[in-house]
């Protein structure tokens, strides 16, 4: 007799979350427009890991996002920053 492996075990009366789903692009989206804002504060990421030591959260009606795997930036006050990441924040 074999055992079925069922995918998932949730009540299939519970609607699912959406903000659950949407949390990493929303913090990759907060990572892309402290940058973009210069707001000082240290950013990393690499694939769904995302670390932001100061910045802010992103404007809801703020569109862009960053388009690569993996990258770091710090941003300092004065305006400086150093970036491994190239690419422009549009969607």
């Amino acid at each position: 007799m074999k055992a079925k492996i069922l995918e998932c075990d949730r009540n299939p009366k519970e609607p699912s979350s959406p903000k659950s789903v949407s949390i990493p692009d929303e913090e990759l989206k907060a990572i892309a427009y402290s940058m973009d804002a210069l707001i000082p504060g240290f950013y990393a990421w690499f694939g769904s890991l995302r670390i932001r030591i100061g910045g802010s959260e992103a404007e809801e009606t703020y569109p862009g996002t960053i388009h690569s795997f993996a990258g770091v930036a710090l941003v300092l006050s004065g305006y400086r920053i150093f970036s491994t990441y190239q690419g422009d924040y549009d969607p």
